[in-house]
């Protein structure tokens, strides 16, 4: 492994974890009588489209039969864990989904032992543990028994973020398999073109497309920059850190974000810092490093390019 591609891919989900957190203040921007799915499915659509010229360019466009199976797969895995978030959070708090999130990195590390099975893993448990406990108090903050998700909430959040936790370890997998060669691009154009149309077909069929009717200027402007920065920007970087880094170490960088959330609370809006987000920062600082540590002393099963 190359020091200067391991050093690039960790900067690069650095950077990725400041685009998601920032990502939350700008889609509150967007009017909330759009259908979020709808808005989801536009932002993905969009950034394929951007990222097609580059495609182009690259002459990554050969698509075998089983390639196209590959994406359509990646893509509905995409499609689930947003369908499933937007309806989760019709019933219940952000509170409650950051908090499940929190178990993505540890199911994708399941996962990994199924499709990637590597020494290291054992290496990552506790330090993910410890993040993830670390997590938890930062997003739940005062939160009290009555803020408890629906068991249905639960069910279909729990389906998305097994989707998601799926996503990294079997796009590593089938670039060893059925899409060898695939770059960060190309993962990223075919995996987001899936997972619109996955999407605006759904919204077809619900008629959430009608309120796309009600999409002013300024929402179009807001959708672009997500689709530009929180989307499209943090896909790319994810690819690109994939076979550089596990992919449950990749997701891990989640943690940061919730961590970034509530420093810019503590700075930026002068909000006091309570004992139990102190603890929580504590326990991400600690988990992220080791985790980092860790993570540099293993050698991935392969280098993307």
């Amino acid at each position: 492994m190359k020091h200067t591609g391991f050093a690039t891919a960790h900067l690069g989900m650095l950077l990725w974890a400041l685009l998601v957190a920032a990502s939350f203040s700008a889609a509150a921007q967007v009017s909330q009588t759009i259908d979020p799915i709808l808005l989801t499915g536009l932002r993905l659509l969009f950034c394929a489209l951007v990222f097609l010229p580059l495609l182009l360019l690259k002459g990554d466009t050969a698509m075998t039969r089983n390639g196209l199976l590959g994406h359509a797969v990646l893509g509905l895995l995409l499609a689930t864990y947003f369908g499933s978030l937007f309806e989760a959070l019709r019933y219940t708090s952000a509170a409650n989904t950051g908090t499940m999130f929190t178990l993505v990195p540890l199911l994708t590390m399941l996962f990994e032992t199924v499709l990637l099975p590597d020494s290291s893993l054992r290496k990552r448990l506790l330090p993910m543990l410890i993040a993830a406990a670390g997590a938890v108090l930062l997003v739940l903050k005062g939160a009290g028994p009555e803020e408890l998700p629906s068991p249905y909430a639960v069910s279909v959040f729990g389906v998305g973020c097994l989707a998601m936790a799926l996503y990294s370890p079997l796009s590593q997998r089938l670039k060893a398999n059925s899409l060898k060669g695939r770059g960060p691009v190309g993962m990223t154009f075919w995996n987001m073109l899936f997972g619109a149309l996955f999407l605006l077909v759904f919204c077809g069929f619900s008629g959430g497309w009608r309120s796309g009717l009600s999409l002013t200027l300024n929402d179009f402007y807001w959708l672009i920059y997500l689709a530009l920065f929180a989307t499209l920007a943090t896909f790319w970087l994810l690819h690109r850190a994939i076979g550089v880094i596990a992919p449950s170490s990749v997701i891990s960088y989640i943690y940061l974000s919730t961590l970034f959330i509530t420093l810019f609370h503590w700075l930026w809006l002068h909000q006091p810092p309570l004992p139990l987000e102190i603890i929580g920062a504590v326990l991400v600082g600690i988990g992220m490093l080791t985790l980092l540590m860790s993570s540099r002393r293993a050698l991935p099963a392969t280098v993307q390019g």
